[in-house]
């Protein structure tokens, strides 16, 4: 994971964090501008994280989904309290890929 290693550590943090807030009752622009910055953060990292080994291809994958749910050109509406564990398990998704990501990197 050449190309992620190469974003800063406090990029993960941002949208993680930015999920967090989500879990409480918001102006309706919030949650907009949180559409934006999880599916671009999500892209970005799908983009970096497509390569041959098959551990970087799965978090790949994982990001496009999160990429997908999150779009802010075709919103997927669900009632608030499914977007609740969706918005914790997004972020738990990001903090862990944070830790896979700078973890191998310390290894290598």
């Amino acid at each position: 994971m050449r190309g992620v290693n190469q974003i800063p550590w406090w990029v993960w943090v941002i949208p993680a964090a930015l999920l967090i807030v989500a879990t409480s009752r918001l102006p309706y622009g919030y949650y907009t501008f949180l559409r934006i910055a999880v599916f671009g953060f999500s892209a970005l990292v799908a983009f970096l994280s497509w390569e041959n080994d098959t551990f970087a291809r799965i978090w790949s994958v994982a990001f496009i989904g999160l990429a997908i749910l999150f779009n802010p050109l075709l919103p997927v509406y669900l009632n608030r309290g499914t977007w609740f564990y969706l918005d914790i398990g997004a972020a738990i998704i990001i903090v862990a890929h944070l830790l896979a990501v700078r973890g191998f990197s310390k290894q290598n």
